[in-house]
């Protein structure tokens, strides 16, 4: 009988709840659908990135045809949300497809949602965007947490001068790590970056703020053609510490400064015959090691060639002979280098001068001639000529027929070679006679030599196989046993491998930085693994490394140099 009560009890309570969910249901059918546009603000700057976000309430199956306006601005990333509340028996559905942008120029934008509903067209409302010029403190505006400048050394230069195009970051927040979204080429120029291992940070002091300044890149400019370049403005992303445990830093997004330049053709009026093409103001030094030598003697002229010129194209200082002299030249050392937001080179020669002949022999200045941007004139620089003094005879060479006792010098030992002896019983042949023990000691040493060769060339074959610091990180994951632990140092491969977070970057950033890698459907497969965030176990912990030794072995494969994609 209690069964029975209970039974209709629980029928009851069912019907209700049908009941209720119908109510709901209803209610939400009833409902209009609402669509609105949201934004952060209405006013940003030019380098400055901003949400927008088109809200779709009580449409379900709603789609956006368009947003007017959309095509002024950079869309850096995208998602979707979705919610659902009850109030008061009501249930509102709601979904927002969110966008970060940025803007492609500065002025007053509208924007509009167009979207489509039961076959029907409707638009939310406008919002007029102000896009201002950004500023900071030393461009004459207050500065701001985070920014990024774009300095160009020169906006003018000639045909064969090189320019430096730099990125600084300046922060007062703490920062995981940044990098440029966008390629980074430059029509009509070839691109020489300086190695990331050379650039510097440091701190310093805006409107009385601490500001940490990253060097985010510096790139040598050599122009291919002359004309009106225009270095496009790139987008930039920086995750900024946030001290959480599974979300450690949020993305923040800037636009770097487009800038204009200008290559000139170089004057042909007055350009002497041996101009090379060497642009900018050249400095020599040169010193020669002696002025007095013994005719069995040599000199050393040193010469270091230094300035804001390219030097790469000289190779040889001598160009034509030195009467009186051999001349044996070398290239010592090559340098290039920026000073003071300018392009550097140095570059170093040695000559050595073997004398020919005795007495006081007159070497003539040497010459290159160079353009000066600054004076807009061909000029040229000077090696100093000098006067040598060679003293002594020149040893002489006697033929050997005749006297022989007195035609070898003092100096040439003779060497008797008593295992080789001629063979008169056989004609046209030479024997050569060495000793058992000679001969057992020799293949002994033939056999160490190869087998010290063969290990060396393992070694180094092995070397290049495995990239050090990926594997010492590989190491550490196996022997961890928590799977934050395992995550982390996941997520730290890929930052080495990549420069990438994964857990400060949108998916759709990974998907595309990891999709010419074969390794974008593997890395987000451990990634969704991970953040389910259920109870892990061992069993699971052993699931996860092997997933993620799938991938450790494309990326030593990459990082190993099978590839230059990286």
């Amino acid at each position: 009988m209690i069964g029975k009560k209970l039974k209709a009890k629980a029928l009851f309570s069912l019907i209700i709840f049908l009941i209720s969910i119908f109510s709901i249901q209803g209610s939400v059918l009833a409902e209009e659908p609402e669509f609105r546009l949201e934004i952060d603000s209405l006013k940003i700057g030019s380098g400055e990135s901003t949400n927008l976000a088109v809200s779709m309430i009580n449409a379900k199956e709603a789609e956006i045809v368009s947003i007017e306006g959309i095509e002024n601005f950079d869309i850096i990333s995208s998602g979707n949300s979705m919610s659902t509340q009850v109030i008061n028996g009501d249930m509102t559905y709601k979904k927002d497809r969110n966008y970060v942008i940025m803007p492609k120029q500065t002025g007053q934008f509208t924007l509009t949602a167009n979207i489509k509903y039961n076959g029907q067209t409707y638009r939310t409302n406008s919002l007029q965007v102000n896009v201002t010029e950004e500023k900071n403190s030393q461009e004459g505006g207050e500065a701001k947490d985070l920014f990024i400048k774009t300095i160009l050394s020169d906006t003018n230069i000639y045909f064969g001068q090189k320019a430096v195009l730099s990125y600084e970051l300046y922060t007062r927040y703490n920062i995981e790590n940044f990098g440029f979204l966008d390629n980074t080429d430059i029509n009509g120029f070839i691109k020489k970056e300086v190695p990331q291992g050379n650039l510097k940070s440091g701190f310093v002091n805006i409107d009385n703020k601490r500001y940490a300044k990253y060097e985010v890149k510096q790139t040598f400019l050599t122009p291919t053609k002359t004309g009106k370049f225009t270095i496009p403005s790139y987008n930039f992303q920086v995750n900024v510490s946030t001290g959480g445990f599974f979300d450690s830093s949020k993305p923040f997004y800037l636009k770097t400064e487009q800038k204009e330049l200008e290559v000139r053709e170089l004057p042909l009026t007055n350009q002497p015959p041996d101009f090379s093409g060497l642009v900018g103001k050249l400095n020599v030094d040169a010193k020669y090691s002696k002025q007095e030598i013994d005719i069995k003697d040599s000199i050393s002229l040193n010469v270091t060639l230094s300035g804001d010129c390219d030097l790469a194209g000289i190779k040889k200082i001598i160009k034509e002979d030195i009467s009186g002299f051999s001349v044996y030249e070398t290239e010592k050392n090559t340098q290039e280098s920026i000073e003071e937001g300018r392009f550097s080179a140095k570059k170093e020669f040695e000559i050595v001068l073997v004398p020919e002949k005795n007495g006081d022999i007159k070497i003539a200045p040497i010459y290159i001639s160079y353009f000066n941007p600054e004076s807009g004139n061909y000029e040229k620089a000077e090696i100093p000529g000098t006067t040598i003094m060679v003293s002594g005879n020149m040893p002489e060479i006697q033929s050997a027929a005749g006297n022989t006792s007195s035609s070898i010098p003092a100096e040439v030992q003779t060497v008797k070679i008593d295992q080789v002896s001629y063979d008169s019983e056989g004609e046209g042949y030479f024997t050569i006679k060495l000793k058992k023990e000679y001969l057992l000691t020799g293949f002994v040493v033939l056999a160490i030599v190869s087998i010290l060769a063969a290990a060396v060339i393992l070694l180094l074959l092995y070397r290049k196989k495995y990239d050090k610091n990926l594997f010492n990180m590989y190491r550490q994951l196996k022997n961890a046993q928590d799977q934050n632990d395992i995550y982390n140092i996941f997520n730290n491969m890929i930052k080495y491998c990549f420069n990438l977070s994964l857990k400060a970057s949108p998916r759709n950033l990974i998907a595309d930085r990891l999709s010419g890698f074969e390794l974008a459907g593997s890395v987000i497969e451990i990634m969704d693994y991970v953040e389910n965030k259920k109870p892990a176990s061992s069993k699971d912990n052993i699931y996860l490394k092997n997933k993620i030794s799938e991938v450790y072995s494309k990326l030593n494969k990459l990082k190993s140099g099978k590839t230059e994609q990286l």
